[in-house]
């Protein structure tokens, strides 16, 4: 975020989940300032950090304005359970944003020539909001993968004299808002739009060397957890038949070789056989959201659980697309392990694949026939 040149943030959950202390430490280095008008003190109601702040700018040459004061309000989800414990044994609580925005809006509208607030709360909320506190100019925020028009929408994008942007999650869309007043300061027009931070856009060398030591922290500190969830264990053979009525189990796709030969022949020679490399490769290989479409039946009961306690389920193998195969060959209602293309989607969406197209990407892992039977 500093090297970003972020100036506010809102305070949110997040920035507490590893304690008032952790939190104080981080914004040390931060070099721009939080906000938050609900994180309060429970014994006082004050807020943790300072509820808004004003920044001047100095609009472009040929403006009908020289400078402007941007007065900033931050705003999160109410959530009674939160709670955590500051110094001296005092609790830090979130209230209600409504009842926080109408009071400190009101106090900061006679220092700022335009009112931003933002926002940690959900679509429906961000709405809300301007009814509430109906100085606020400009809404920014988020929750999850959300994201508004970008036009003027009522009621939608556009309540009363309030304009609205949710950009989404994750850093894939840069939001950009511009703004042109008249003399008297008053918006006279606004653009918005949502720009998609697709592979076009050259990484920067700085922040891709800080994403790359982030990547490798992040998945040395989900080894730890995962080893300390469950120790690492001798590999175990191949689960013997269970009786019927109990949940099916992976038994790993050697032992689909015995009566597949040519079809497993063709799946070792797919990038599915491989797939795993991949996030060894990328630093990812303890990552929770990527290893369970890299091997088979992550976080499922006996699926994959680490690479040597469970290398039979390491790579996408045949039980990940067909399912557990305890029970196969065997008596059953249905036949076992039929599945399409739909499945495909699930791994490869326009996130995470976005280059995917059935049509290129099914003949290099095809090892059925066209009328459906075995390869001959």
């Amino acid at each position: 975020m500093n090297s970003l040149g972020y100036q506010v943030s809102n305070l949110g959950e997040r920035e507490l989940g590893h304690g008032y202390d952790a939190f104080l430490e981080w914004k040390t280095k931060a070099r721009f300032e939080f906000v938050s008008a609900n994180v309060v003190w429970q014994d006082t109601g004050e807020p943790l950090v300072a509820p808004t702040t004003v920044r001047r700018v100095t609009l472009r040459d040929g403006a009908k304005v020289r400078d402007l004061r941007i007065g900033f309000i931050g705003l999160t989800r109410l959530n009674p359970a939160f709670e955590k414990e500051g110094p001296g044994g005092r609790r830090i609580v979130i209230i209600d944003p409504f009842v926080a925005a109408e009071k400190q809006v009101a106090l900061l509208k006679p220092r700022a020539d335009l009112v931003v607030a933002l926002v940690d709360l959900n679509l429906d909320e961000a709405r809300q909001l301007p009814k509430r506190a109906k100085e606020i100019d400009l809404i920014l925020g988020g929750q999850g993968g959300v994201q508004t028009r970008t036009d003027d929408f009522p009621e939608d994008t556009r309540i009363g004299k309030a304009r609205l942007l949710f950009v989404g999650d994750q850093g894939k869309f840069l939001g950009d808002v511009r703004l042109v007043f008249d003399a008297k300061k008053a918006i006279v027009s606004t653009e918005r739009a949502l720009i998609g931070l697709t592979n076009e856009w050259p990484d920067d060398p700085a922040l891709a060397k800080l994403m790359e030591q982030t990547k490798l922290a992040i998945n040395d500190y989900n080894r730890a957890q995962t080893e300390a969830a469950s120790p690492f264990a001798p590999p175990e053979p191949a689960p013997a038949l269970r009786p019927a009525g109990v949940a099916p189990q992976y038994t790993g796709s050697e032992r689909c070789a015995a009566c597949h030969e040519k079809e497993f022949a063709v799946w070792q020679r797919s990038g599915h056989a491989r797939a795993f490399q991949a996030l060894v490769q990328a630093h990812q290989d303890f990552n929770p959201g990527c290893v369970g479409c890299h091997t088979v039946g992550y976080q499922k009961p006996d699926g994959f659980v680490s690479t040597l306690g469970t290398p039979r389920l390491v790579n996408v193998g045949c039980e990940a697309c067909h399912g557990p195969s305890v029970h196969h060959p065997g008596p059953s209602g249905t036949p076992y392990g039929r599945t399409d293309k739909t499945l495909c989607v699930t791994c490869h969406t326009k996130e995470n694949s976005p280059e995917f197209d059935p049509a290129t990407y099914l003949p290099k892992i095809r090892h059925w026939s066209e009328d459906g039977t075995a390869l001959p």
